[in-house]
């Protein structure tokens, strides 16, 4: 697959090679959907375009998550495929970071540090999970307008002492979340905590119901690596296929991505800022598989099983650590 194939109006190769491609194709997808094919009289290219038309609207009747399109595939010009995506209703897959913080900043806890370091360490560098103290990415922009906002009403003077007291705890937010994200990082992107992955989740051995859960999780984690060790997020999404000219759409790095608490005083502010940001977007990236009907697609697919494993996975991992950043713990700064 290397691009989307257009209209042939403009076409000049070889016309009998590329009828009796897509035509064979044709056939094998009305087969495939059960759907009547498609007879025109017109010229060619016009009979192309004409019955991909009509075997489209029938489709994408069928599943509105099903696209129809024209592709080139393994040196044929002319594959009629079926892109088929994975609805995600604009959820969005945010991983929380203060608990592991304060984990990590006592001896105690080390057991779970280290499971969750590595937990970290795959979603960063295998699966494509932005980290919010990346320069540049979708996170890092959001807090950089939060501390923008703060220094403008700082700008502008406060006399209310309750006011006063409020924008000194979103600074010391501000700080911590920088603080830790630049001690995290570096931890996170090191290889060595997926080489060691393995060792980690099958040295931890729960001792209560709660040590259990996590246990369960990492293995998860570590099955869907083992099964899929190169898949990522992005890898999934094909953006030039579904919906190729529109520009204003919500990329997989902005969906998904680690961010510092999901309570603390920015978190209304922050959701507010991504859902204004993401409410007037009509597109959003979705992960896709592609159906080349060259020949019959297999009748037995596991299409989105990694996909839908993950995504189940990140929001166990999301609902444990936010179980503890909703406890009350004392700040480390």
């Amino acid at each position: 697959m290397n691009h989307r194939f257009r209209p042939f109006w403009s076409f000049s190769g070889n016309r009998e090679r590329i009828a009796g491609e897509y035509f064979g194709s044709l056939a094998n997808l009305c087969n495939y959907y059960q759907i009547p094919l498609p007879v025109t009289g017109l010229p060619f290219p016009q009979n192309i375009y004409a019955t991909w038309q009509e075997v489209e609207k029938q489709v994408s009747a069928k599943d509105s998550d099903h696209h129809c399109i024209i592709l080139e595939d393994k040196g044929k010009k002319a594959v009629l495929s079926v892109v088929k995506t994975l609805g995600l209703n604009h959820c969005l897959f945010y991983i929380p970071v203060r608990p592991y913080w304060l984990w990590a900043q006592c001896a105690e806890q080390r057991r779970i540090t280290e499971l969750v370091t590595v937990i970290f360490a795959y979603l960063h560098q295998v699966v494509g999970i932005p980290f919010y103290a990346e320069n540049g990415s979708f996170m890092d922009y959001q807090y950089e307008t939060l501390e923008q906002w703060i220094s403008e009403v700082e700008d502008e003077g406060m006399n209310d002492e309750e006011d006063k007291e409020w924008r000194r705890r979103q600074e010391d937010t501000l700080y911590e979340l920088r603080r830790a994200g630049g001690h995290i990082m570096p931890v996170i992107k090191n290889p060595d905590w997926l080489l060691k992955m393995e060792q980690v989740v099958t040295g931890y051995h729960h001792r209560d119901s709660h040590e259990k859960e996590w246990e369960l999780l990492a293995i998860g984690f570590l099955q869907l690596y083992q099964q899929y060790p190169k898949r990522s997020l992005p890898g999934s999404v094909h953006p030039d296929l579904v919906y190729p000219d529109e520009e204003e759409r919500i990329r997989v790095e902005e969906y998904t991505g680690f961010y510092w608490s999901d309570d603390d005083c920015f978190e209304h502010e922050l959701m507010e800022m991504i859902n204004c940001s993401f409410q007037e977007t009509p597109v959003m990236d979705e992960p896709a598989a592609i159906y080349y009907f060259d020949q019959m697609p297999e009748t037995e697919r596991t299409d989105f099983d990694f996909e839908n494993r993950l995504f189940d996975l990140i929001e166990r991992l999301r609902d444990l650590l936010n179980a503890y950043d909703h406890e009350e713990h004392q700040p480390t700064v």
